[in-house]
């Protein structure tokens, strides 16, 4: 294969788009508060090179075990049998989850957290279940995925300011992991829509392999009310958490942002979901909803 085609195997910008989280939230985020951390830059590049390779290798298990599907839904976007065989792409995926998984063992050790190599070990066990059985079943394949979208939002934090978290500096420490962990949970809402629009987008292609997705059980119509209902709610809670916590004048960036970037991009997507009917419909809005996602994780950078 060509370089071109590695980065498309590996999901370059979904790659990057960590990468601008986990940054943001050392280098941009940390900043603004007296924290105690305890990852050097060294190790921190580590994190994220093991939070990068266990991702990659979800995505090339992901596509060996998706030909037959992915030939239907998207066949321009195959790679696996017709420009690298099945075989070299099973040792790419051993060998880069090893190296994710052997990266994140080096971490929980040095910041003496033995048990938070679990998380990374969840994580590609979960990946690799997914693959193989979960994005098949009803909702929990769509659960799992945003979970570790959740995850990824919180590794940072995890392994970066809990490990130094003490009776001295708790009430700081746990402040910042609150709203962090706030964002993760939208992250995972979010993400969690765009999977179901995502298994609609799919539906002709999970009909011909038995997949049991929301789309396929319940049909489009009743599985867009069902996105229509978890969109307001999203918005709903979203504009409840800008009332509680950033309605003054020392938090108008904030609202300003938020209310840009997020609440009328969902406005306009539960608009465009209404009248979606076509697989390009629900192309578009799975695309608009990843960028409400990146943006809204990014309210970190001008906290």
């Amino acid at each position: 294969m060509r370089i071109q085609d590695y980065l498309t195997f590996f999901r370059w910008k979904n790659i990057v788009l960590i990468i601008l989280i986990q940054v943001s939230t050392k280098y941009l985020f940390f900043k603004n508060f007296d924290l105690s951390t305890i990852l050097s830059p060294i190790n921190f590049a580590l994190l994220v090179l093991a939070t990068i390779a266990i991702t990659i290798a979800g995505y090339i298990i992901n596509d060996i075990k998706d030909v037959s599907t992915d030939l239907v839904n998207a066949p321009h976007r195959v790679l696996v049998t017709k420009k690298i065989s099945a075989k070299k792409a099973n040792q790419l995926y051993v060998i880069i989850n090893s190296i994710g998984l052997l990266l994140a063992f080096y971490l929980s050790y040095i910041i003496d957290k033995n048990s938070f190599f679990a998380i990374f070990l969840i994580a590609s066990l979960l990946l690799y279940s997914y693959s193989n059985k979960l994005k098949r079943m009803f909702l929990i394949g769509n659960l799992a995925v945003s979970f570790l979208i959740f995850l990824c939002v919180l590794l940072v934090p995890i392994f970066d300011i809990v490990p130094v978290t003490n009776q001295f500096n708790r009430s700081n420490q746990v402040e910042v992991f609150r709203i962090i962990f706030i964002i993760a949970i939208l992250a995972f809402w979010i993400n969690l829509i765009r999977e179901i629009v995502k298994d609609i987008e799919d539906l002709e292609g999970d009909q011909r392999t038995g997949a049991h997705t929301l789309a396929v059980k319940l049909g489009v119509v009743k599985t867009k009310n069902i996105l229509l209902i978890l969109l307001s709610l999203f918005i709903i809670f979203l504009l409840a958490l800008l009332y509680r916590f950033y309605n003054d004048i020392q938090h108008l960036t904030i609202l300003i942002y938020v209310s840009l970037t997020c609440i009328l991009p969902s406005i306009l997507v539960f608009i465009k979901l209404k009248k979606a009917k076509q697989k390009e419909d629900f192309t578009i809005i799975s695309q608009y909803l990843k960028a409400i996602m990146l943006l809204g994780i990014l309210t970190l950078c001008i906290y």
